[in-house]
């Protein structure tokens, strides 16, 4: 079964990071999980299969992705690196007919992922500086 993954660091605590990564609609701009927000424009609605907040890993589906892809089976994890950094994994696990990977790969790891886990990182980043400044003033 193909697997696509992307990673980052973040400069933040993984509880931070996870805060925030276990709720899409705070950092995504193309996921929900939410009943509201299924109405938007070029949203997709996931489903969650397993959420493990000790470990920090969410694993969902999308039903309807609009992509060519089947058993679609995505997971976020949030790991710590030091107490104030961590990496977030990002990866797919897929059923596609081969002729189509590379270009999944550059629609969902790159345009998807890619910019999806920058953000979540910028987010993270920006919201704990702002609360470390707020804690020392």
């Amino acid at each position: 079964m193909p697997r696509i993954t992307r990673k980052t660091f973040v400069a933040a605590p993984a509880e931070w990071v996870w805060n925030l990564a276990g709720d899409f609609a705070q950092w995504h701009p193309r996921l929900s999980s939410g009943p509201d927000d299924t109405d938007v424009a070029d949203t997709f609605k996931v489903s969650a299969v397993e959420r493990d907040d000790e470990a920090m890993t969410l694993s969902y589906t999308i039903p309807e992705s609009g992509f060519e892809m089947t058993d679609h089976k995505a997971t976020v994890l949030v790991e710590p690196t030091t107490d104030y950094t961590s990496h977030v994994t990002w990866s797919v696990d897929f059923g596609a007919d081969p002729a189509i990977l590379l270009e999944l790969e550059d629609q969902v790891g790159n345009d998807i992922f890619e910019q999806a886990l920058d953000r979540l990182a910028t987010s993270a980043q920006d919201t704990h500086g702002a609360a470390q400044v707020a804690k020392n003033t």
